[in-house]
């Protein structure tokens, strides 16, 4: 069983929202609050933990949105981005984490059950010799950033600086810049929000993980939110009051597609460049390195100042998005047993909303 032991000291802003690693004693709770700064879809945080010993842990994930995410691949990116997190992290505490994947083999998930197989086995050896990650200092910094981007282009030579920082990279990284160069990109992806917005099974996936206001924000501590899409201050009061708490007719009425296309455009046509991962299979194995590779390339940014969103919509795995995903295909000459896994703008913006975690004894699985 997992002893909890807590500093006496956690005060540190960064810790305001998120555990704060100082405060447990065993290398695996550390670890986990590590991992849950990582991204993941709908900020679902959907990592649950078996705790074999103080350095050694089992890591299952959970099919939480279905409709969005039929093959749970994105699910899977965010374990990677999970795993990645916590070996960034450990490296600080002089730990080598060493990941095992698939221990008892694949698996199929369904729909909102956890897997009944572990994605890995994880471990935590002492190594005096380990070095701190370049990265290591940036973990507190990283996020998604939703607002309009202003400024210059990103260049090919900062491009480049993120690719050396990130050192390693299992997905094959593209980078395109220039306003007519991005055009053909942006439209689509424009498209495709209006797709997921207009499909009500996918809409109606995105207001179940919507948190209406900061008591709903700070108590459920997951999902997505106004301030989170980039809007704040009295925008974001009238924004949150429109919804109504999120009442399924007004979530699903033409005003508030409207609105919400006028906010996702604003952001889509800033755009000062973007980037996209691509794997040569498209295998689960796949789906966890490229979920760390983005881990990676997430903290690199914040280390240059540097901001981000993904626009994943165009590639998820639904009916209705079919055939612009045969379009965008084209565009980006994927053939048939490629896979982009992830695609984000890239530029610079003012700060944005942090979200909220949950505590490291809400991933641990009861025994």
């Amino acid at each position: 069983m997992a002893i909890f032991v807590f500093a006496i000291n956690t005060s540190n802003a960064q810790y305001e929202k998120r555990p704060n690693p100082t405060a447990y004693k065993s290398p695996v709770l550390k670890a986990i609050a590590y991992g849950i700064t990582a991204p993941s879809p709908h900020n679902t945080q959907c990592w649950f933990i078996d705790t074999l010993s103080s350095n050694e842990m089992l890591l299952y994930v959970k099919h939480v949105l279905p409709e969005t995410d039929p093959p749970a691949r994105q699910i899977h990116m965010g374990a990677g981005c999970f795993i990645e997190l916590m070996a960034i992290g450990m490296s600080n505490e002089g730990y080598e984490t060493k990941v095992e994947y698939f221990p008892f083999g694949e698996y199929e998930i369904q729909k909102n059950k956890i897997a009944e197989k572990p994605l890995a086995k994880i471990s935590f050896i002492k190594n005096s010799s380990i070095q701190k990650d370049v990265l290591y200092d940036f973990i507190y910094q990283r996020g998604t950033n939703r607002k309009p981007y202003t400024g210059k282009m990103i260049t090919i030579e900062e491009f480049n600086q993120i690719k050396l920082l990130m050192d390693k990279a299992h997905s094959e990284m593209t980078f395109i810049t220039g306003e007519s160069e991005m055009k053909p990109y942006l439209d689509i992806f424009s498209k495709a929000m209006e797709i997921e917005t207009k499909t009500k099974m996918t809409n109606e996936e995105t207001r179940k993980m919507f948190r209406f206001n900061e008591e709903e924000r700070q108590t459920k501590k997951d999902g997505i939110s106004i301030p989170q899409m980039g809007t704040d201050g009295m925008g974001k009061m009238f924004a949150e009051m429109s919804l109504k708490k999120g009442d399924s007719l007004t979530w699903h009425s033409g005003k508030i597609f409207k609105a919400t296309m006028k906010g996702i455009n604003k952001g889509v046509y800033s755009s000062k460049g973007i980037i996209m991962f691509k794997t040569n299979t498209n295998t689960m194995l796949d789906w966890i390195l490229a979920g760390r590779d983005y881990a990676r390339y997430n903290v690199a940014i914040a280390k240059l100042g540097i901001v981000t969103h993904p626009y994943n919509q165009v590639i998820q795995e639904y009916s209705q998005m079919e055939e612009l995903q045969k379009e965008f295909n084209k565009l980006t000459k994927t053939k048939s047993k490629e896979k982009i896994q992830m695609i984000v703008r890239v530029g610079r913006a003012k700060s944005s909303y942090k979200s909220w975690r949950k505590n490291v004894e809400d991933f641990i699985i009861s025994k």
